[in-house]
């Protein structure tokens, strides 16, 4: 019988989906193990790769949390903090490097502090999502212009903060801009939600993700409302038993 045979009926998805979470954080804790003794015997960059792993396993780990939760709204808004975005971008920045493809860059732009109002781990998750997107896109290109970057520019426009995702490559054709952020088969070998999910994340924390016109590449823009507070604490991420800091 299966490990996850459930009683007649009487698990509702939700139910389902908190237990596959459970046994999805055991497999990552771990594998965060195995990551532990492959840092130890290997070199200077296999160690760098590793640091990178136990970060995004960490952040994966704290998604199934999330998922066991099953947070109301009223939990969502609740968890809104002010934070540095700017930090947010140097780590997804970081961890995906090791990710791309030789020569592949993936840039950052933006001078200072831009503080926002919002989950910092559900922004977190919202530009992961763009640049692993566009990593997958320059591992998976075979002809044509080759992908070379892909940059996050961070700016102000009044109230709001706008990091733009721009990448070199060949941009989105027609018929796969009209259906953008819906659920669908990915042409690079994943499920094809990350940008649906993406944009609702963007939207229950008070801001927009969208496609913008480019004169080369793909381009997204995602806007969040910024504050005036002072950024917490909240830049370190928290890895499968050591700290990260960026």
């Amino acid at each position: 019988m299966s490990r996850f045979a459930f009683s007649s009926g009487s698990t509702t998805s939700a139910g389902v989906s908190k237990l596959w979470a459970h046994d999805v954080r055991n497999a990552l804790t771990t594998v965060g193990l195995h990551l532990e003794t492959l840092e130890r015997l290997s070199g200077s960059s296999g160690r760098e790769v590793a640091h990178a792993a136990h970060a995004l396993m960490s952040r994966a780990a704290a998604m199934c949390n999330e998922a066991m939760g099953q947070c109301s709204h009223t939990e969502v808004v609740g968890r809104r903090q002010p934070f540095d975005i700017a930090r947010t971008v140097v780590q997804v920045a970081n961890l995906s490097r090791p990710t791309a493809p030789e020569g592949f860059e993936v840039r950052m732009a933006g001078t200072g502090a831009f503080v926002v109002m919002a989950d910092q781990q559900e922004v977190f998750r919202i530009l992961f999502n763009l640049v692993h997107n566009a990593i997958a896109v320059a591992r998976h290109q075979t002809t044509g212009r080759r992908m070379t970057h892909v940059t996050l520019l961070i700016e102000r426009d009044g109230a709001m903060v706008m990091v733009r995702i721009a990448d070199d490559g060949p941009g989105l054709p027609k018929a796969v801009r009209s259906n953008l952020f819906r659920r669908q088969i990915s042409s690079t070998g994943g499920g094809g939600i990350g940008l649906s999910i993406a944009r609702e994340l963007a939207e229950r924390n008070g801001g927009v993700l969208q496609h913008v016109g480019s004169a080369r590449g793909a381009a997204f823009v995602l806007e969040l409302v910024g504050s005036s507070q002072p950024a917490g604490n909240a830049g370190a991420l928290r890895s499968l038993g050591k700290s990260v800091h960026h």
